[in-house]
């Protein structure tokens, strides 16, 4: 879902400096944008799971041997002015074995961030 956001792109980003204009240009279109008031907040979401293939089993099924998951979200709020006045940032991935006859295990790595002002 989503496309993955490259982080260059995203670190160019300054609160009190970035305009609209130049968050389009780098990000591109938002996935979402609400807008409160004289605030506008652009959301750009990424997500993806895919069954890891050394444990593809096609008689019992293609998620046999497990799932590796990313996830990325980004959030930019502008001020009346078209201004980035807060980012927000979160991501991470997780691969979560599923074994025949171990049961389930999780291994989870997840970040999230919110630059100061």
């Amino acid at each position: 879902m989503g496309r993955k956001l490259d982080q260059n792109a995203v670190n160019r980003i300054h609160e009190g400096q970035t305009t609209r204009a130049e968050v389009i240009e780098w990000l591109g279109s938002p996935d979402q944008t609400t807008r409160m008031g004289e605030t506008t907040i652009f959301q750009y979401h990424f997500a993806r799971a895919s069954a890891k293939p050394e444990g593809f089993i096609p008689i019992v099924g293609a998620f046999a041997g497990g799932v590796n998951m990313q996830n990325q979200m980004v959030s930019v709020t502008f001020d009346r002015n078209g201004i980035v006045r807060q980012l927000m940032t979160s991501g991470g991935g997780s691969e979560i074995g599923m074994g025949l006859s171990a049961g389930s295990q999780a291994k989870v790595d997840v970040e999230g961030t919110k630059r100061p002002k």
